[in-house]
């Protein structure tokens, strides 16, 4: 990220030292679909307990998914509060710089043996 706020450029500068970088990604990730969820669903003039009955889910978990506290939140369950809420759900893989612990694939182990 660039930016010209000093406080910001110095907690990226942490995040990176403390090689924290995936962590607060995955974290932001996780905060923006709570907030998109709970504005889309306000934008939209609904309540929680009537987003859960087009969702088919608990107006509770409804509560726990915008508040942040579902830690289990399914691809099932955001894919129905999506198409609930009437908006499109987008998935993507976004490749590291680094490999990650990369596994050969069967064939090559089994070829190494």
């Amino acid at each position: 990220m660039n930016t010209k706020n000093p406080g910001l450029a110095l907690l990226e500068k942490k995040v990176d030292e403390l090689d924290l970088r995936r962590e607060v990604e995955d974290e932001l990730a996780q905060i923006l679909i709570e907030h998109k969820i709970a504005n889309l669903r306000k934008s939209r003039g609904l309540t929680q307990a009537a987003l859960a009955r087009r969702s088919g889910v608990s107006q509770p978990m409804i509560a726990q998914i915008e508040s942040g506290k579902l830690n289990n939140l399914t691809l099932k369950t955001l894919a129905r509060t999506a198409r609930a809420l009437g908006a499109s759900l987008k998935i993507d893989l976004i490749s590291r710089s680094e490999p990650h612990n990369r596994q050969p694939s069967r064939k090559r182990r089994a070829a190494a043996s």
